[in-house]
């Protein structure tokens, strides 16, 4: 998909072309995009049929092609997570970016006129890309390595790998964070780089979509939170695996979007995705493992001691014997001649 192409104006009058809502071509793109439904055989209870994700992103290109909607975008963003992954994704990301930031005026859904230029319809639109069940889920599943021997992993295997999430009934092969280290290291490491790049390209657009709103409708608009944090552990993952001077986000937090590899750049060899590299991936891996005890085993002290732990983190050695020895403190200072407190 060319997404300049794309982005060129439709005419003078109609720079966005036309509002396609009612249009069968978009009619159909819903239509196409709506899962089966859960359906019982015997004692066996059926999960609905995912969409035709091809036949969709063909119907939102189709839509895109004629009008600049960010409607059709979403549709396209969770489509195109499942057959392309991430580099489909980030062409998402970046229509809907230059929808809004060059036919803010235009571009669909319009503001409302009527409701001095209320912004609802718009925002609500956006707000798709943080669907719990269509683009997160897409995302979490879209491949972050091209083993030959390993496969295709993405995000939400690598979490089951590590016990962050548990893995479904159906799964019978569980894989363990050996196996995901070993996949990212048999990945071609040009194609690593190329899924940081896509990564880190959809970050940015996702931070100036937000600046957008901030400066156009202040007060207003759309809740990006959760598809960002997905997406900043992805960075982070491909960061880890990638090596190089990309900026990663702390998890949950706004994150930064860093700079792509640059071009011809000798890549880096891969390193394990979960590696412990600084204090930062110190207290995430604690996370992940009070995280564990709070789910699978409440009744454990483990997690009051995991975070009296983390709090030690990156402390220096006296802080840290005031924090679990006080009564040895005194005598630690006058060895190492310490005075003062």
């Amino acid at each position: 998909m060319d997404v300049a192409k794309l982005l060129e104006p439709h005419g003078d009058d109609e720079p966005s072309g036309e509002n396609l809502e009612y249009d069968p071509g978009f009619v159909d793109m819903e239509l196409a995009a709506q899962p089966g439904e859960e359906r019982q055989e015997g004692d066996k209870i059926l999960e609905a049929e995912d969409p035709d994700f091809g036949d969709v992103v063909k119907k939102a290109v189709a839509v895109m092609e004629r009008s600049h909607d960010i409607r059709a975008a979403v549709f396209f963003a969770e489509a195109v997570l499942h057959t392309k992954g991430l580099t489909g994704f980030a062409q998402a990301t970046a229509f809907v970016r230059g929808c809004l930031e060059t036919y803010w005026d235009s571009c669909h859904p319009e503001l409302d006129e009527d409701d001095d230029n209320d912004p609802t319809m718009r925002i609500n639109a956006v707000q798709g890309f943080n669907g719990t069940d269509t683009v997160i889920r897409a995302l979490r599943k879209a491949p972050l390595t091209e083993s030959r021997m390993f496969g295709s992993l993405g995000l939400r295997m690598i979490e089951i790998a590590e016990g962050v999430s548990a893995a479904p009934a159906s799964m019978t092969e569980v894989p363990d964070s050996a196996a995901i280290s070993a996949a990212f290291q048999d990945t071609d490491s040009q194609v690593l780089s190329d899924f940081l790049a896509a990564a880190l390209s959809a970050q940015a657009d996702f931070k100036a979509i937000d600046a957008i709103f901030v400066e156009k409708t202040p007060g207003q608009g759309p809740d990006l939170e959760d598809v960002q944090k997905v997406l900043n552990q992805v960075v982070r993952r491909l960061s880890e695996a990638v090596g190089g001077d990309a900026v990663v986000p702390e998890e949950g937090g706004e994150g930064a979007a860093g700079e792509a590899p640059a071009e011809g750049a000798a890549p880096v060899a891969a390193s394990a995705p979960a590696g412990i590299q600084s204090p930062s991936d110190v207290s995430n891996a604690l996370d992940r493992i009070i995280s564990y005890y709070e789910r699978q085993e409440p009744s454990s002290p483990m997690p009051i001691l995991l975070e009296r732990a983390k709090k030690l983190v990156g402390a220096d050695f006296l802080t840290i014997m005031k924090e679990i020895a006080p009564q040895g403190l005194e005598q630690a200072k006058n060895v190492g001649g310490i005075k003062g407190d």
